[in-house]
């Protein structure tokens, strides 16, 4: 998976073990989701016409939940937007950072919701330590009331995701591609496994955060996310017209529906009780391009 968006959903996860009272101070900088990671900033952002003006919020993950708590947060969420493109799809731009559509925390409080996006540059490439990157987190919308839609339940996007890598993995396995294909009979795997066997990849969640179901999704995203750039599953050909065809179908779906895993997975808890936050069938959600 990529260390973006494992890193944002980390930071939520342990936002709201915090939140509720669970506090963890070792969490920064320890987690490995902060690997390679000079600093990571939460920022105010104020727009001046077409610049952005930054002022630091809080140093640090730790410093940030603290605020949080004390501006009256009450609870994390993860949001996703894609942003497919005519000229590149997200399964395609999910290699070059910022890519891949946009990976949002809201900070909801008791009426209104702020939302917060993270800024990832490279910083001195020759550090000692290799902590290359810098990662601001900006609160690109204060206040704001933007409607959520309603999630699948756990169980149904467990069923789906299962059937969508059984389907990909035979394909892979039957056109050369095993090592791809034992990507996916992992992420088939962790949907039944205990999730304290999960050995590889990025500690996300805290330990017993949430019930096992949301544990074994997360960790089958990991374990069959094979999206990226040079040498990744996006970067598979075949010279058979219909198996190319059946690749690019096979492939659009699982990143889909992976993203919508990591979203079920990453909300496990209801929303605090807010109507008005609750996305209606077929309403209109061009909000984001208050920030676009």
């Amino acid at each position: 998976m990529q260390g973006t968006i494992a890193q944002l959903l980390s930071i939520a996860a342990h936002g709201n073990e915090y939140l509720s009272g669970r506090v963890d101070d070792s969490y920064f900088p320890d987690s490995s989701t902060f690997k390679f990671c000079k600093f990571v900033k939460f920022m105010d952002l104020q727009s001046s016409g077409t610049k952005w003006h930054e002022r630091e919020f809080a140093q640090d993950p730790n410093a940030w939940f603290l605020k949080l708590k004390d501006t009256g947060v009450i609870q994390l969420r993860v949001r996703y937007i894609s942003t497919n493109k005519e000229e590149i799809s997200d399964r395609m731009s999910v290699a070059f950072v910022g890519g891949g559509g946009r990976w949002l925390i809201e900070a909801v409080k008791p009426s209104k919701s702020d939302f917060w996006e993270a800024s990832w540059e490279v910083g001195d490439k020759d550090d000692p330590k290799q902590n290359i990157w810098h990662v601001k987190y900006g609160r690109i919308l204060r206040n704001a009331n933007q409607p959520e839609q309603p999630l699948l339940p756990i169980e149904e996007v467990k069923e789906q995701l299962k059937g969508v890598l059984i389907k990909i993995s035979d394909f892979a396995h039957k056109n050369d591609c095993g090592n791809f294909g034992e990507c996916f009979d992992r992420g088939i795997k962790a949907l039944s496994e205990p999730p304290s066997n999960n050995e590889n990849g990025y500690n996300i969640f805290p330990d017993n955060y949430a019930t096992p179901d949301y544990h074994q999704v997360l960790n089958s995203c990991q374990a069959a996310w094979v999206f990226g750039g040079m040498g990744s599953w996006n970067d598979m050909g075949f010279s058979d017209g219909e198996v190319h065809k059946q690749y690019e179908e096979l492939s659009d779906t699982l990143f889909n529906l992976i993203n919508l895993s990591l979203i079920v997975a990453s909300n496990p808890f209801p929303r605090p009780a807010n109507e008005s936050n609750v996305a209606t069938e077929g309403k209109d959600k061009k909000w984001w391009q208050f920030w676009k």
